[in-house]
């Protein structure tokens, strides 16, 4: 195959998905797709530095659709070392995805699971 007949499958594969409806497992009330922004490996570092010693927070939030179809919905867990690490990833979480937040400030210790 070519560049030039790879670069046309290229454009005609972008415009068939550019005219596909988004499927309706990634819809909810006008809310699209979804970003995990976990970051940390909780148990990992429970094992190590055990699990009181790390800082914890969780956050969910929203921003517009790149194509403007509604929101982008993001996500995520958040296990750290220290305090400073914890806060910035919520701080850079909150900043990137601003809307219909719900979030848990920087807290020491995993939560007990109910």
């Amino acid at each position: 195959m070519s560049k030039h007949q790879a670069a046309l499958a290229l454009a005609a594969a972008l415009a068939v998905s550019a005219v596909l409806p988004v499927p309706a497992q990634a819809q909810f009330f006008g809310m699209y797709g979804g970003d995990n922004l976990s970051r940390g490996d909780c148990k990992a570092l429970s094992k190590t530095i055990g699990p009181k010693k790390i800082w914890y927070s969780q956050f969910s939030g929203y921003k517009p659709d790149p194509w403007d179809r509604g929101l982008w919905h993001a996500w995520g867990i958040g296990c750290f070392k220290t305090y400073k690490e914890c806060k910035s990833w919520l701080y850079n979480s909150q900043s990137d995805w601003p809307r219909l937040m719900d979030f848990t400030f920087c807290k020491q210790g995993l939560p007990s699971k109910s």
